[in-house]
């Protein structure tokens, strides 16, 4: 996999499958780039590629996190239709500056700013192929729904199956709840998986009252929702 370079600008060609080892070798190239040369700006280009599973996703947010950290403008180049369709239906395209023939559309969503007045917390714990995210507090949008969504997103790299511990959660706004629908979206379409355990009072309710677990499975246990997810092929 080579990297090219044009007054400062370097460009990695992306697998026609951004998924398993080659998600890795993707991450190791821009590892060893930024071990010589500070790049001007970081293009992906995305021409032959046909697939990226969740595991891809992550990465790719991994490398948008690194390239924020050192302020290297960072773009995905050539999407194609099945991927852009992707990234405008769970949200990505808000994150990532995407070009589109001589269209050049810029992030909206300031992703990896540090927030203030976080009311939301969470605790990843990994149990096998499952991340488990406990999360207490209170969630709301923009600021807990943002969070939630970067830490999933970063997630991704390491598992493709997510268990929602809301136990110690005490209230969730609606559109973080359509946030907690946008990851589950993105995850079921690239081949993860999400569940939720252990919601109770109000959150509880307003689950059962939106009808989530008909789209999000919901589990009265940790160890069912994690027999269950480690049942799955995913």
């Amino acid at each position: 996999m080579q990297i090219e370079e044009h007054t400062g600008t370097f460009t990695l060609a992306i697998p026609r499958h951004c998924t398993g080892t080659e998600v890795k070798t993707v991450a190791a190239e821009i590892a060893r780039l930024y071990g010589q040369a500070v790049p001007a700006m970081l293009v992906l280009d995305f021409s032959v590629t046909e697939l990226i599973d969740s595991n891809g996703i992550g990465t790719l947010v991994s490398v948008a996190k690194e390239a924020h950290a050192r302020q290297v403008p960072l773009r995905l180049r050539n999407l194609n239709e099945t991927l852009t369709q992707l990234f405008n239906q769970t949200g990505l395209d808000r994150i990532f500056t995407i070009e589109r023939g001589e269209k050049i559309i810029t992030a909206t969503v300031n992703f990896f700013e540090p927030a203030y007045d976080v009311k939301l917390q969470i605790t990843p714990e990994p149990v096998g192929e499952v991340e488990i995210f406990h999360l207490s507090g209170v969630m709301s949008h923009p600021v807990g729904s943002s969070i939630f969504k970067q830490r999933l997103l970063l997630s991704l790299s390491r598992s493709k199956k997510v268990l929602l511990d809301l136990e110690e959660l005490s209230f969730i706004d609606s559109l973080s709840i359509s946030a907690l629908l946008r990851m589950n979206n993105l995850l079921t379409t690239t081949g993860g998986s999400m569940g939720i355990c252990g919601a109770a009072f109000i959150v509880s309710d307003l689950l059962e009252t939106l009808n989530i677990g008909t789209i999000i499975p919901l589990y009265s246990s940790r160890e069912e929702a994690l027999s269950s997810l480690v049942s799955q092929d995913g």
